[in-house]
């Protein structure tokens, strides 16, 4: 059920990198990711702030940001709203895009390959196992997380700071396709096999073999997102 601009949830903010702004972005993800606001539906600044217990500031902040990753849309005297539901133009763009980018970084990935990156890539592994069959929002973005960092920790290792960079600021648009209807992940068994078959190629240090698997499972996970926006009737319209 969404929630009324003036009736968003308290928020008990912990320490975060980026301060309190990054807090607040932190919020304006779950809210999304969640479904307690919806496509379109209007982001008013002092009504967030209000009832997350901050000042103005910090909120618009993090619009800012939302904006720039495109979580919301900024519009000319109006405000801040929640984007739009992406449509199957903007799916295989993207998806175009990551294929591009993350193919190469894998490739790239297999070269400089160290223990630190895997156990990086180990450790994010077994978050994802550990939290893939949680039935609550919380298992579900811990998830995401864990699957972001994954993907980082390869573009990283990449060596190429423009591609790590370019990956970076397409997170927020990775995970709005798996955001507004529900807050569950279905293909957790089929994900934790493509990374592992990534994590080995990148184990043996075999720059082809990385970017077939990694070719192999953004091909999936295409193919699987279009397939949960079928199942729940809510099929991206084209455009």
């Amino acid at each position: 059920m969404a929630i009324e601009d003036d009736a968003l949830p308290g928020v008990m903010f912990m320490e975060h990198p980026l301060g309190l702004a990054g807090q607040v972005y932190d919020s304006l993800v779950d809210l999304v990711l969640s479904g307690q606001v919806k496509p379109l539906q209007p982001l008013r600044i002092h009504s967030l702030a209000e009832s997350l217990g901050v000042s103005a500031t910090p909120v618009r902040e993090a619009l800012v940001r939302a904006s720039a990753s495109g979580l919301v849309v900024r519009e000319n005297n109006k405000g801040f709203r929640v984007s739009p539901r992406p449509g199957i133009t903007q799916l295989d763009d993207l998806f175009e895009a990551r294929l591009t980018i993350e193919t190469k970084t894998a490739w790239l990935a297999a070269s400089n390959v160290d223990d630190l990156l895997m156990s990086k890539l180990e450790a994010t592994w077994n978050c994802q196992r550990e939290r893939s069959t949680d039935p609550d929002f919380e298992g579900f973005r811990a998830f995401l997380d864990a699957d972001h960092d994954f993907h980082a920790h390869i573009a990283r290792a990449s060596g190429n700071y423009y591609l790590a960079s370019a990956l970076e600021a397409m997170g927020s648009h990775v995970q709005r396709f798996r955001s507004f209807d529900q807050a569950v992940v279905t293909d957790h068994e089929l994900t934790l096999v493509e990374h592992r078959a990534i994590i080995q190629a990148l184990g043996n240090r075999n720059p082809d073999a990385a970017q077939a698997a990694m070719a192999l499972h953004l091909s999936n996970l295409r193919t699987r997102i279009r397939q949960e926006r079928q199942a729940d009737g809510s099929q991206p319209q084209a455009g």
